[in-house]
């Protein structure tokens, strides 16, 4: 299986999962991510999410990519930058900014 496809699998289950959780039934992978007027590899009104498969037992935030999700999100804009990583167990991880966070908990 090649690299995009591996991702696409990884996208696939998390717009699913969003689509289940949040009943938005518009939540859907975008097509080509980056690649086209679509910034982010999940289409989702509440949040920009990147998505990150690694082939390794362990994953770490990668500076560059995080930095890059935060220059996507536009002025004024509510949603939440989520980058969700998983690891070659398919384990997976929604890592997000603390203040952010807190803000979705109060």
């Amino acid at each position: 299986m090649d690299k995009r496809s591996v991702g696409n699998k990884l996208e696939q289950y998390v717009a699913q999962r969003l689509r289940e959780v949040l009943g938005d039934p518009t939540i859907r992978p975008t097509k080509n991510s980056g690649a086209s007027t679509e910034l982010e590899d999940i289409l989702c009104k509440q949040f920009l999410i990147e998505c990150k498969k690694r082939n390794t037992k362990s994953v770490t935030i990668n500076n560059d990519v995080w930095k890059k999700l935060l220059s996507k999100v536009p002025l004024g804009s509510l949603r939440v930058p989520v980058y969700v990583l998983e690891n070659h167990d398919e384990r997976r991880w929604a890592v997000l900014d603390f203040e952010d966070f807190i803000r979705m908990i109060k």
